[in-house]
């Protein structure tokens, strides 16, 4: 019986090490935007976001608009709100290669907020620089 009590104590203690027992992640202080180097497919994770958004009750989470400025932490930047798309572009970025940068969101609405579905960044270059189309390419 000894032997049994000793097996499930160390079974027990060896779940716990290896990550058996959920806790939740704690949620950020503060978003400090998507981050750079964005990724080079284009595609931007937005679960940190979502918990950071999910830990904050501001009035930005009521505003689509306020959402996505927030998101991209751009509050200069062009917003167009298209039902729960969104588009954040900024224009005449004081840059040697890249002219513009471009978020396009995809929000959900819960009970009275939005948050971020899903995202994706693209930029165009000055000219001489690369490309002229909104693309996640590198400028050169």
């Amino acid at each position: 019986m000894r032997s049994l009590a000793l097996l499930a104590l160390v079974l027990a203690t060896g779940i716990a090490a290896c990550g058996g027992v959920d806790e939740p992640a704690p949620a950020p202080a503060s978003w400090d935007g998507p981050g750079f180097p964005l990724p080079a497919d284009g595609e931007v994770p937005v679960d940190a976001f979502r918990v950071y958004a999910e830990s904050v009750d501001e009035p930005w989470e009521r505003d689509p608009a306020a959402v996505a400025r927030e998101f991209a932490r751009l509050p200069a930047a062009a917003v167009t709100v298209d039902g729960r798309h969104v588009t954040v572009l900024k224009d005449g970025l004081e840059d040697d290669s890249v002219r513009a940068l471009r978020y396009e969101l995809e929000l959900e609405q819960g009970d009275d907020v939005w948050t971020v579905a899903a995202a994706s960044w693209a930029q165009r270059c000055h000219e001489q620089r690369g490309h002229q189309q909104f693309s996640p390419a590198l400028c050169v």
